[in-house]
């Protein structure tokens, strides 16, 4: 069904299945398929990059979501629904991240105690006329906190003044079987040319998938996708004006 803008993959997979008059027996090869092509189109985001508010444990570390393939943000939210990243810190260790004393086990006061000053605030920038804070935060004042990302524990280690309890995560994951995934009606022939070509393309030379036939249906999808992407990011008169105006060479006669 289609949505403004968007229509679902599903959409697009019985279109196909009527095109080409098969039976519906046909459609998780064809759904499976369908992903393969958004990557191809390089559309995979409008499925991939999902948004999580996550629990922070006691011991201050986060629990990433099963089957997650990579991280793009971890932060806060503002009071816009905007995600405020965090700094990724890649010197937080990795150590005791299962144990419910990690914050004790993880932190040495000792070598700060040794560098004692007056004020927790310093100034460690030269603008060219004074010394000052860098960004115009004093350093050693307040921020949000660190992270970092520990795979093969999935989990997320933050520094120990992290003072939220909750994260907010944007990640890749995969696509997942029952779940309804929209693209632009821009690459909808696309998609379609894609299963045509995908459908028969690994079927051995015969009636059904002759040679010249899967070399038809390949050209006919990577030149939808050429349509689509043309249709989906058009040119406007005000962007060709602008570009005419840049690159326009006049020639002066002495």
């Amino acid at each position: 069904m289609s949505e403004g803008a968007f229509i679902s993959l599903d959409d697009c997979i019985y279109d196909y299945i009527n095109e080409s008059e098969q039976g519906n027996h046909k459609f998780f090869k064809l759904w499976n398929l369908g992903f393969r092509i958004m990557r191809e189109l390089g559309i995979d985001f409008f499925y991939t990059i999902r948004s999580f508010k996550l629990p922070v444990n006691p011991n201050k570390t986060v629990e990433l979501p099963a089957g997650m393939l990579q991280w793009t943000k971890v932060g806060v939210l503002n009071s816009n629904s905007e995600i405020i990243p965090l700094t990724y810190n890649s010197k937080l260790t990795t150590y005791a991240a299962f144990s419910p004393d990690r914050l004790s086990k993880a932190v040495d006061d000792s070598l700060f105690n040794v560098f004692k000053f007056n004020s927790p605030i310093w100034y460690n920038f030269w603008n060219g006329f004074q010394y000052t804070t860098l960004y115009g935060m004093p350093s050693g004042g307040p921020f949000l906190g660190t992270f970092k990302i520990d795979l093969s524990a999935n989990l997320i280690l933050l520094s120990p003044d992290f003072c939220y309890d909750y994260v907010m995560l944007e990640c890749v994951m995969p696509p997942k079987e029952g779940e309804v995934y929209y693209v632009p009606v821009q690459f909808a022939e696309a998609i379609v040319a894609g299963l045509a070509w995908l459908d028969i393309r690994s079927l051995p030379t015969t009636r059904r998938g002759g040679l010249g036939d899967k070399r038809e249906r390949k050209r006919e999808f990577y030149n939808q996708r050429r349509l689509a992407w043309a249709r989906y990011r058009p040119l406007r008169l005000d962007d060709a004006y602008s570009w005419s105006q840049t690159n326009t060479r006049r020639t002066v006669k002495i």
